[in-house]
């Protein structure tokens, strides 16, 4: 009885051995397994085999120095045990797709321990596994037009509004300057505007959370300065955002935070491997940058007079607004983060409703131009960032594609709901036409006309953190897309010449104003001076007639007046003639047509026609080449990125 007892005592004492001496393995395979992880994925953004080496020697030991290895001597981890692949929240661990880079390290182990009791169990196989993963790469980054060259006193912040249309002349914003080194983390100023985000909220979360919240600009405003430890910027805020508000006429301006699909908002969509929102909350974004996009989101959709002082020939009448239409977003994320600049468009109506045109000759030609232009629509993308390829100097670099659209212009109806509201108001579906030009009822113009986009060569920009790179001007100048837009207009106006005459009254008023308009030459009432207007009247005919285009041969019927021959005008010899009689010739100099391809083209028409060819070259060269270049401060085809922060070095961590 008692030898029976005593060997059920060894027994058991041998099987608490051998379980014990398995759950001590177990726990050493586990924390050997663990630290391998963490080593390959520390060495993974070198490469695969990098990483997968790390892992081996860290379990293994290197060489013969077995002090250095993890796993208890006996043991060893083969290299078909550790795999390097791409892991995140929502997908786990698996091989790289697409732009993903490889940023984890897994170990598979199986060990087979000596049993210290043969008859106990016929597996021994202990099996242990471990997922470690780096931190995801992170960036913030912004892209803009490329701005006019600030100088002298000049601020920073001045030329970055001018680019969105708002020119606040009078307005100081040199105090704004500091904020051009200072970084905001999104959390700090989520927290300055009394926003609770949770410590451990999803990217998905953080993204519907930001698009989910309207704040007031004022409001935004302060919190950014708040958040930088700018307090002093406070008193500037109020005059900044009273200045802004005057302009636009507007006393309620609001910023929506956060972009999803359809919406714009003050940063992009956040794209965040890995799916946690922490890391974007703490990243870094640049304090000018945000009150500039602030402000470009809060004004979006207001249309601002340019107040562009602008006299064309004193035949018509120009307004010009500025609005932006796509505001600019701050990118913060990864791979496949996107970044938007703003696309500011620029509505010109060009009408003979007023000047010395519109009132002497409104019953002879009307002209009615509605122009709408498009300018600078930019997209940046990061494609591949932190390998070590792109590094330069020992700096971590992000690649980012910069892809824009110079511009679109169109001319035609467009309703005035679309017109600062809708992103494509040049389309088809948009644009409707019009009559653009009528000249005596016989000459008129009922269309409309569209200027694509034309698109900048996507390319390619690698930055450190902090860099800012300009992309390559766009081979087409500004001067040639304006020529191009004009000379369309020209086409599409005077193509088709008309045929017909005009009728006595509309001769009467056409030429009374010519002859009015000699007025400056001389007002006596002699043979001399009545000669005098005369000529130049005549000269003005063939001048305006041969700019129009429409007559090829000679004029009919306009002669100048000879010294010593009979006339209305001057009489013979210094006696005689009248006014009456040289408004009698030149109106039947203007009454007389000549043949061109065929149809007769009356001269009072080609005089007509011929005013609107310098007006339209004026359009271009006194209205939209300086209203993009001087009162925007745009150069067309142009882009500035700046990489804001760039964080590579995320430490490894444990995620199976």
């Amino acid at each position: 009885m008692n030898t029976t007892i005593a060997l059920a005592l060894i027994i058991i004492t041998l099987l608490g051995v051998e379980l014990g001496y398995r759950f001590f393995l177990k726990r050493e395979f586990q924390k050997a397994a663990d630290l391998a992880a963490l080593a390959g994925a520390q060495q993974v953004r070198a490469g695969c085999s990098v990483g997968i080496s790390a892992a081996l020697a860290n379990a293994n030991g290197s060489g013969s120095n077995d002090v250095q290895r993890n796993l208890p001597v006996g043991f060893s981890l083969s290299a078909n045990a550790v795999q390097c692949g791409f892991w995140d929240a929502t997908g786990g661990f698996r091989a790289p797709t697409g732009t993903q880079i490889a940023n984890a390290i897994r170990v598979n182990m199986q060990q087979t321990p000596v049993a210290i009791v043969s008859f106990f169990g016929s597996d021994r196989n202990i099996g242990v596994s471990a997922v470690a993963a780096l931190g995801a790469p992170i960036a913030s980054f912004s892209v803009g037009s490329k701005l006019i060259t600030v100088s002298g006193n000049s601020s920073l912040l001045s030329p970055l509004l001018k680019g969105i249309g708002l020119d606040l002349s009078g307005t100081s914003l040199l105090a704004y300057d500091g904020l051009a080194q200072a970084k905001v983390t999104p959390g700090g100023l989520l927290k300055a505007l009394g926003i609770p985000v949770s410590a451990d909220i999803g990217v998905g979360e953080l993204n519907t959370l930001l698009a989910g919240r309207t704040v007031t600009l004022g409001s935004l405003l302060d919190a950014i300065v708040t958040a930088a430890g700018q307090n002093q910027l406070l008193s500037a805020n109020l005059a900044l955002l009273q200045a802004i508000q005057a302009k636009l006429g507007l006393s309620n301006l609001n910023v929506q935070l956060g972009t999803l699909t359809g919406s714009n908002g003050l940063f992009a969509q956040i794209i965040a491997p890995g799916g946690s929102g922490q890391s974007a909350l703490n990243v870094g974004v640049n304090a000018l940058d945000l009150i500039y996009t602030a402000i470009g989101v809060g004004t979006s959709r207001h249309a601002v007079e340019t107040g562009l002082n602008i006299d064309l020939l004193s035949l018509a009448k120009i307004t010009t607004q500025v609005t932006v239409i796509e505001p600019p977003s701050i990118a913060i994320g990864g791979i496949g983060a996107r970044a938007y600049t703003a696309q500011v468009r620029t509505y010109i109506r060009v009408k003979t409703d007023s000047g010395l045109l519109g009132t002497l000759l409104s019953g002879l030609i009307k002209l009615d131009l509605p122009i709408v232009i498009d300018v600078v629509s930019g997209t940046g993308e990061v494609t591949d960032m932190c390998r070590p390829e792109l590094q330069a100097n020992g700096k971590d670099r992000a690649n980012i594609l910069v892809t824009s659209s110079l511009l679109q212009m169109c001319v035609g109806q467009i309703a005035a709901s679309d017109l600062f509201s809708a992103k494509d108001a040049c389309t088809s579906s948009k644009l409707s036409s019009m009559e653009l030009v009528n000249v005596l009822g016989l000459l008129k113009v009922n269309n409309k006309l569209a200027v694509n986009g034309l698109q900048g060569t996507p390319q390619q920009v690698l930055l450190a953190e902090g860099e800012t790179k300009t992309t390559d001007v766009n081979n087409l100048p500004l001067g040639t897309l304006v020529a191009d837009l004009v000379g369309q207009i020209s086409n599409l106006l005077f193509g088709n010449p008309p045929t017909g005459a005009p009728t006595g009254a509309q001769l009467d008023a056409l030429t009374s104003q010519m002859w009015d308009n000699t007025a400056s030459l001389c007002t006596a009432d002699t043979p001399a001076c009545r000669g005098q207007r005369y000529n130049s009247v005549i000269t003005s005919i063939r001048q305006q007639s041969n700019q129009s285009g429409l007559l090829t041969g000679l004029l009919n019927g306009v002669t100048d007046l000879l010294s010593g021959v009979l006339n209305d005008c001057t009489g013979l010899l210094g006696l005689g003639g009248s006014t009456t009689g040289c408004k009698n010739m030149i109106k039947n100099s203007l009454s007389s047509s000549s043949n061109s391809g065929g149809n007769a083209i009356s001269n009072a028409l080609s005089v007509l026609v011929g005013l609107l060819k310098p007006l339209l070259n004026a359009v271009g060269a006194q209205v939209l080449t300086p209203l993009l270049q001087n009162a925007l401060g745009i150069n067309v085809g142009q882009i500035d990125v700046n990489l804001r922060s760039l964080d590579c070095k995320a430490s490894p961590m444990l995620v199976y």
